[in-house]
C-alpha cells in the first residue's frame, strides 16, 4: 500500500477527528467519554480492539500471515488549562483543553488503524494500536503494561507532533530523546497570624518563596552546565489574604534529568536544599516526590527502519530529534520491547501555530497529521514484513 497516498486520500477523515475530540477534553485519569468516542470510531470501520479498562483501548489489526506484534502507541488525556484560542472548534470543557496534541494523537492513531486495516494482506503479524490514558505524569503507560494485553509486542513506535519543529518535518535520533520526570509536592507549616505582628508567626511565604530561588541553584551551581537538568517550581500556593500571615504553604514541581549519576546527585541536593530552608525559618515540612517516568531511550535499530521511511515520505524534510527535557512516559514500553519515539513538525505561523505545548494558544496545523499517519503505518508494516523475512 502506499500510505502516504492513502494518508492524504483521508485528510478530512483525520481533521475531522482531531477537531471532534479537541472540542471534548478529559484530564489524565478520566478520559471516559474520550474512549467511548474512540470506540465508537473503531466500530464504524469494523476494526476490534480490547478494552480492558473504561479508558485504555487498545486496537488489533491482525496480517493474513503469522508473525511478530508491534505496537503504535497514541496518548488520550488532555490538560487542566482554560484554551485562549477562536478556534471554531475550540473545547466545550471549561477549564480544560487539549493543548499538547494529544487529539492530534488519537486522530493519528484512529487513521493508522484505518489503513492498516485495510493492508492487512500485505502484513506478516499484528499491529496494536494503543490509545492510552494518563501520560501528563499520571502513570498511563504502566497501567497499560499492567493489563498485560501488550507483554507479546516485540517493538513500538510512538509519534507526537511537535511546535519547534516545521510543519510537516519528521525527526527521530537514536538515543535519549525525553528527560526522566519526577513531580513533588511541598508542604511547608509555620505558623500563621497578624500581619502587623510577623515576629509572632512563622510566616510559609517567606519560607516558600526563599525554597523556590534556592531550588533554582541546583541546576545553575551544584550541576556541571554540560549536564541537563531542570527543576521547576510550577505553582505556589499559600495564604488567604493580604493582612493574615499563612500558616501554610504548598509548592509543587517537577524534577528533569538524562544521566542517573547527576539524578541522585540533583536529588540529594533538593533534600538538602528543602532541609535546610525549612530550618532556618523554622517551618516543618513535608516531601511527596512522585517518579514520573524515565528516560525515552530509542532503539538503534527502530531508528534506522523509521529514518529509511520518513525518507521516502518527505525527502529533505527529515533529520535529528533534539533532546528534550519534556518527560514522556511512553519510555516504559521498554519494560516489553525496545522502542521508537518519534516527533513531526506541526509550526505553522500563517495559521498562528506557533504557540509552546501546554500554553493556552497552542494549536495543531491539521496539514501535518497525514505525514503522521503514513510514517507510523508504513513502520508498523516494514517491521512486522523484514521480521518475518529475517531481516
Amino acid at each position: 500500500m502506499d500510505y502516504l497516498k492513502e494518508a492524504l486520500a483521508e485528510e478530512a477523515y483525520t481533521t475531522e477527528m482531531y477537531q471532534r475530540f479537541h472540542r471534548f477534553p478529559e484530564p489524565s485519569r478520566h478520559e471516559v467519554k474520550t474512549h467511548r468516542m474512540i470506540r465508537e470510531a473503531l466500530n464504524a470501520e469494523n476494526i476490534p480492539f480490547l478494552a480492558p479498562a473504561e479508558n485504555i483501548t487498545i486496537a488489533v489489526v491482525r496480517g493474513a500471515k503469522p508473525g511478530r506484534v508491534v505496537g503504535i502507541r497514541a496518548d488520550t488525556d488532555a490538560l487542566q488549562v482554560t484554551e485562549e484560542t477562536e478556534l471554531p472548534y475550540k473545547s466545550e470543557n471549561p477549564g480544560l483543553m487539549h493543548a499538547c496534541g494529544h487529539d492530534a494523537h488519537i486522530a493519528i492513531g484512529l487513521t493508522c488503524a484505518k489503513l492498516l486495516s485495510r493492508a492487512t494482506a500485505e502484513l506478516c503479524g499484528t499491529v496494536k494500536v494503543i490509545f492510552q490514558p494518563a501520560e501528563e505524569g499520571e502513570f498511563g503507560a504502566q497501567a497499560v503494561l499492567e493489563t498485560g494485553l501488550v507483554n507479546d509486542v516485540n517493538a513500538l513506535f510512538g509519534v507526537h507532533v511537535w511546535s519547534s519543529y516545521r510543519s510537516g518535518e519528521l525527526r527521530v535520533s537514536e538515543r535519549g530523546v525525553a528527560a526522566s520526570t519526577d513531580m513533588f509536592t511541598i508542604t511547608i507549616h509555620g505558623l500563621g497570624g497578624h500581619g502587623a505582628m510577623p515576629e509572632l508567626c512563622v510566616d510559609t511565604v517567606v519560607c516558600a518563596s526563599e525554597l523556590v530561588c534556592a531550588l533554582q541553584t541546583i541546576a545553575s551551581r551544584f550541576t556541571s552546565p554540560f549536564d541537563p537538568v531542570v527543576v521547576t517550581v510550577g505553582s505556589l500556593h499559600a495564604g488567604t489574604r493580604c493582612n493574615i500571615i499563612a500558616g501554610e504553604a504548598v509548592l509543587e514541581g517537577t524534577i528533569r534529568t538524562f544521566d542517573p549519576r547527576v539524578y541522585a546527585q540533583v536529588h540529594e541536593r533538593f533534600d538538602r536544599l528543602v532541609r535546610d530552608v525549612c530550618d532556618a525559618h523554622g517551618c516543618a515540612y513535608e516531601v511527596d516526590m512522585r517518579p514520573a517516568c524515565g528516560v525515552t531511550w530509542n532503539d538503534e535499530k527502530l531508528v534506522r527502519l523509521a529514518r529509511a521511511n520518513a525518507e521516502k515520505i518527505a525527502p529533505g524534510e527529515t533529520g535529528d530529534d533534539k533532546p528534550s527535557m519534556l518527560g514522556d512516559d511512553f519510555g516504559e514500553y521498554r519494560a516489553v520491547a525496545p522502542v521508537c519515539y518519534m516527533k513531526v513538525g506541526i509550526r505553522n505561523e500563517a495559521l498562528q501555530a506557533t504557540y509552546a505545548h501546554h500554553n493556552p494558544r497552542f494549536r495543531v496545523d491539521p496539514a501535518a497529521l497525514p505525514r503522521a499517519v503514513a510514517w507510523l503505518a508504513m513502520n508498523a508494516e516494514s517491521y512486522l514484513n523484514e521480521s518475518a523475512r529475517g531481516e
